[in-house]
């Protein structure tokens, strides 16, 4: 099924009824050795769903879900949006003060999480609180709490009838707060489908397609499901990214897209100098969330067989907004063109559009972009203007439309009064042939005002002479841009979603 009319858009629910409908023995979602088809899926949606409503939730109440990648997060989700009610995924790698903060600004009535973090939870939620919670996985608890199993044995499998419009707020996306406090993105059905489409248009996927999803349980977690949910698609999930169980689901279940991180593409690679997986099933590989190196790129297709997408996406445009396209010939460091439904245009500090090949801020505008946060008036005034999305990252265009990802604007420097854009140090040290990661920050300098710092991870565990390293950037790198201090460690702190944690490496040099 393919839907190109822009008016006639659809409902997360609607694409699961109509697939259930249509073709209920196909499989929907494959979980290690379980296999839900389409018709399961919907049966136990539904089952939920009749549950919340019978429990008094009522249009706009908040579900929590705490819960790791697995089909209960899914059913979770979906039950949520048939109910009527706002879905609220919630990290639980975050500290009890900050889960508390979210239940208690979001009021959750409902909440859904699973046995492993049961304890945490219960530390986190506020005493104040009147919610209802659902465990999955493992009876715990004091007869106070809900099991999973035991509400999808007495649910009603019929579809509610409720009217759910495209319009209605589907969840809240809470962003990585990787610059700040994390604010949870008002996300609509609309956003959803729009960002759907718009990948299904770019990379021409199909009825056919089978998708691996690894996208972290609390960050963009409808991006999970929707591609396969609209197209009628296969979702394969993993709890697990480490490479071999990466090469084994791509492998075993003939997956055709993924989207993945520069390092688990690296780590794929590594993987395959020693053991031989087949993944020439693999057609879309994407790699967001960071730069993409075109020698990776290179490597990758020369051992895959197939070129890796790098694309550029945000919890506030609903998923990826710039891509590569397979039928285009990849620029080295673009991350695309815009996809269908987005504006992008490049600004300066005035909101002025700038110039092709000029550096300035990624601004974003269309049906996908969300409308701004839950209860935060200040930020939305501030991030979301006439209509544009400005996402605070730095980025250009260059005269043919390419766009290229430079810096958050966080995270630019200035050393004696220069600009000094981090990534371009970090690229300089990936080129380093004994450097496997690297990630640069500012150190307050009395002289200068800021110095960079490199924090650097080896390959293979070699060893690295700090001496070396500058020698290697003195000689592609300005003098103001070298680092002045260089840190070598085991590894480098990751977000929840597998990015470099450098808010984390920044504080540490406060």
């Amino acid at each position: 099924m393919k839907n190109n009319d822009r008016k006639n858009t659809m409902t997360l629910v609607e694409m699961l009824e109509i697939w259930a409908e249509k073709r209920p023995e196909k499989n929907a979602i494959i979980f290690h050795d379980k296999e839900i088809n389409y018709g399961k899926f919907n049966e136990q949606v539904n089952r939920l769903s009749n549950f919340f409503i019978e429990n008094g939730l009522k249009k706009g109440d908040k579900v929590g879900l705490i819960m790791p990648r697995m089909p209960e997060l899914i059913v979770s989700f979906l039950a949520t949006a048939k109910a009527h009610g706002v879905a609220v995924p919630i990290n639980f790698e975050l500290p009890a003060e900050y889960i508390r903060e979210i239940c208690k600004v979001t009021s959750l009535r409902f909440l859904i999480v699973n046995s492993n973090y049961l304890k945490h939870v219960m530390d986190s939620i506020p005493a104040s609180l009147q919610v209802s919670i659902i465990v999955v996985g493992e009876r715990l608890g004091d007869g106070k709490l809900l099991h999973w199993d035991g509400i999808l044995e007495k649910g009603e499998v019929v579809n509610p009838s409720l009217d759910i419009k495209d319009s209605d707020v589907v969840y809240l996306n809470y962003t990585s707060g990787s610059t700040g406090s994390s604010k949870g993105a008002i996300t609509t059905h609309k956003n959803i489908y729009y960002n759907t489409i718009a990948a299904v248009e770019t990379f021409g996927l199909t009825y056919d397609d089978i998708h691996l999803c690894m996208f972290a349980p609390f960050a963009h977690p409808h991006e999970l499901f929707a591609r396969a949910l609209y197209l009628g698609g296969t979702i394969v999930l993993v709890d697990r990214i480490y490479p071999k169980s990466l090469a084994e689901a791509i492998s075993n279940h003939k997956v055709t897209c993924m989207m993945g991180l520069a390092p688990m593409y690296e780590n794929l690679l590594e993987l395959l100098e020693h053991k031989d997986y087949d993944l020439s099933s693999l057609r879309i590989p994407e790699s967001g969330g960071m730069y993409t190196r075109m020698e990776l790129m290179d490597r990758f297709k020369e051992k895959v067989g197939v070129s890796i997408m790098p694309v550029w996406g945000s919890t506030e445009t609903t998923g990826i907004a710039l891509a590569n396209r397979p039928d285009r010939v990849l620029i080295p460091g673009s991350v695309g063109i815009p996809c269908p439904s987005y504006k992008v245009k490049v600004v300066d500090e005035n909101g002025i559009e700038l110039p092709p090949n000029e550096i300035g801020e990624m601004v974003f505008k269309g049906p996908a972009v969300v409308s701004g946060y839950y209860e935060d008036v200040q930020d939305k005034h501030r991030i979301f203007r006439d209509g544009w999305y400005y996402s605070g990252d730095l980025g250009k265009m260059d005269e043919d439309g390419n766009f290229y990802f430079v810096e958050r604007k966080t995270g630019m420097m200035k050393v004696a009064g220069l600009k000094v854009y981090p990534m371009e140090i970090e690229l300089v040290l990936q080129d380093y042939p004994d450097i496997k990661e690297a990630a640069v920050v500012s150190i307050k300098d009395r002289l200068r005002g800021e110095i960079p710092k490199a924090v650097i991870v080896s390959r293979n565990g070699n060893e690295l002479a700090e001496k070396d390293v500058i020698r290697f950037c003195k000689e592609r790198l300005s003098h103001y841009k070298i680092p002045k201090i260089i840190e070598i460690r085991d590894s480098l702190p990751k977000t929840g979603s597998g990015k470099i944690d450098k808010k984390l490496l920044q504080m540490e040099c406060v």
